[in-house]
């Protein structure tokens, strides 16, 4: 298990890079399984700081529209960074939290957050070469942008076919396998 983070700042940072990285407002369960989810910050200081966050307006409450008085509201409700807490996780994250532990937990948490929680469209065609071999193109757009644009030679029409039908089925996994193998995450695969 890796070390935690002891330094108050350091979870704060981690807690702003985070949601910041993520780009889109999520709920308090979501925030808290992404940021203690790899170990580096444990659940009581994820709570503590996560709530100073709040007081000092790093982090914004978006409540839903005429849930305030509703019982367990509070629970429902979303939070993004705040521009200053943006520029914080921008100016710091790099000064106090190691690139390894940056790539790693923004990996663990979208592999946490699905391609539909984060408002993915996924596109995907066949193309004929004209010499018997085919070109599947996919692509992934988020909240974001382009996530994921890629295009694959086919030898035949049934092998982009499956290609298709493996992208249709699990998009997330297509995605998170090419950004692990381009990052280096899966080095096993290159072992001989």
């Amino acid at each position: 298990m890796p070390e935690t983070f002891h330094s108050p700042q350091q979870v704060k940072v981690f807690i702003l890079y985070l949601l910041e990285k993520i780009g889109y407002p999520l709920d308090y369960n979501d925030i808290a399984t992404i940021v203690i989810r790899d170990g580096y910050v444990d659940y009581f200081d994820f709570v503590t700081y996560f709530h100073e966050l709040l007081e000092d307006n790093h982090i914004q409450r978006i409540q839903r529209d005429g849930a305030e008085n509703e019982p367990g509201a509070a629970d429902r409700d979303s939070y993004a960074v705040s521009d200053t807490g943006r520029l914080i996780a921008k100016g710091l994250a790099d000064d106090l939290l190691l690139a390894a532990v940056r790539e790693k937990s923004y990996i663990s948490a979208m592999r946490h957050l699905s391609l539909e929680k984060r408002g993915a469209v996924l596109h995907h065609d066949i193309e004929p070469n004209g010499d018997g071999t085919y070109n599947f193109h996919c692509s992934i757009k988020d909240c974001d942008g382009l996530a994921f644009d890629l295009t694959l030679r086919a030898d035949s029409f049934m092998q982009a076919s499956r290609m298709r039908m493996n992208f249709e089925d699990k998009p997330d996994v297509v995605y998170r396998g090419l950004v692990a193998l381009v990052t280096g995450n899966v080095n096993y695969l290159f072992e001989k």
